[in-house]
């Protein structure tokens, strides 16, 4: 019989690095699969993020991805897991309570019955970094991606950060040596 995988969350305001983290973690963990939310399956979710349809209020939004996020868990993170791999996941709900919370929804109105992390790495970054990093990509900006809004997420992930017994990682280094720290947590 296999053993259940584990599953790790990588948080953290757009542009602090969780796509190239995950994938240099997968490498050094062997038998993962990565997965990020919102899911593709999302139209609606990423046709708002890419300014083709007008966004919902702020409660409204986070909902649409507390829907998404059941319907990821239950089709893609479990079965992942039950086969014994490794699932990393590049945003989970703490980004709903960090998104949601930086923009006027009560915690409360957020709460949802979730699958708990074997553990959650938070890369901090300021987001004076972060929007240099995604003017370095070659897309345009997605709702979420300006510096005044992702300074308002980056403080409200730190003040989330105990709640949700993240592990906060400096997300300024090379990719390499936030690996090796993420690793070394994980021993």
């Amino acid at each position: 019989m296999t053993s259940r995988g584990k599953f790790i969350v990588l948080e953290g305001i757009d542009g602090c690095g969780k796509t190239t983290i995950a994938n240099l973690l997968a490498k050094h963990l062997g038998n993962c699969l990565i997965t990020k939310e919102p899911t593709a399956a999302s139209k609606k979710i990423h046709s708002i993020l890419q300014h083709r349809a007008t966004p919902p209020s702020p409660l409204e939004f986070q909902k649409m991805y507390i829907a998404d996020r059941m319907k990821h868990i239950q089709k893609v993170v479990m079965p992942a897991l039950k086969k014994g791999k490794t699932v990393i996941c590049q945003r989970y709900a703490m980004s709903t309570f960090a998104y949601g919370t930086a923009f006027g929804v009560a915690e409360k109105d957020l709460k949802h019955d979730f699958l708990k992390p074997d553990v959650i790495f938070l890369l901090d970054l300021p987001a004076d970094l972060a929007m240099k990093r995604i003017a370095s990509r070659k897309q345009g900006r997605e709702y979420f991606e300006k510096r005044e809004k992702l300074a308002k997420i980056r403080m409200k992930y730190m003040k989330l950060a105990k709640k949700f017994n993240a592990v906060v990682v400096d997300a300024k280094p090379k990719p390499e040596r936030i690996v090796k720290k993420i690793l070394w947590h994980m021993k």
